[in-house]
């Protein structure tokens, strides 16, 4: 006769073989959906910001994290990008952070071959939306007295012009200034009640204090 321990041993571990496969199968399914447009403006606004292509197996996935005190924040963009995934939103003890995954997709890699050459730079075919512009600002913006900029540290000279190009499209100017960590986009004065109009619609409640 087993004794409970052997009993619970291969509970236990009959358990975790079925949630591996549980995981794996939805891993598989998210694999062969196509992204809707709504779920491609999301990724395109994460990877703007402070989103990353990582590699997982042949494909790429997308990877979400920020601090704790945004859960509310990491929760709406996985409710946007929940079809895609195949695993919940997980702490980060470490990094006091909550973060999530995609699964890997083939969209997901043509998106990487467009985006990293090798480092992360504005693809010239980009097209900003309001939604678009609103992730990237919960990102990586903040409050500047009477209006907002947003960090492009990592973005070449041709990236800004892309980026500042496709702002001017909505009406929005913008300048290019530097602080001790690199530069950033200032949104000029005159033009911060258009870009507030463009992205208070998507702004996530606990993200609103970067809003002047």
């Amino acid at each position: 006769m087993n004794s409970f321990n052997e009993i619970k041993d291969n509970a236990e571990g009959s358990w975790d073989r079925n949630w591996y496969m549980s995981q794996t199968k939805a891993g598989n399914r998210a694999k062969q959906k196509l992204l809707t447009p709504r779920e491609i403006e999301v990724v395109v606004g994460c990877l703007i910001g402070d989103g990353t292509l990582s590699q997982s197996g042949k494909e790429y996935r997308l990877r979400i994290e920020h601090s704790a005190k945004h859960i509310g924040y990491v929760e709406w963009k996985y409710r946007l990008l929940q079809r895609i995934c195949a695993a919940p939103i997980q702490y980060v003890l470490t990094h006091n952070s909550q973060r999530f995954g995609t699964v890997g997709h083939p969209q997901l890699t043509a998106l990487r071959q467009m985006w990293y050459q090798p480092l992360k730079q504005i693809p010239p075919e980009l097209r900003l939306t309001p939604l678009i512009v609103a992730i990237w600002f919960m990102d990586d913006g903040t409050k500047h007295r009477d209006t907002v900029d947003i960090s492009v540290h990592n973005f070449s000279d041709e990236s800004l012009i892309i980026l500042r190009h496709q702002l001017k499209n909505f009406g929005v100017e913008t300048t290019v200034n530097s602080d001790g960590k690199g530069k950033r986009l200032y949104i000029k004065k005159h033009s911060y009640p258009i870009f507030k109009k463009l992205v208070k619609p998507y702004i996530n409640k606990c993200m609103a204090y970067k809003l002047p």
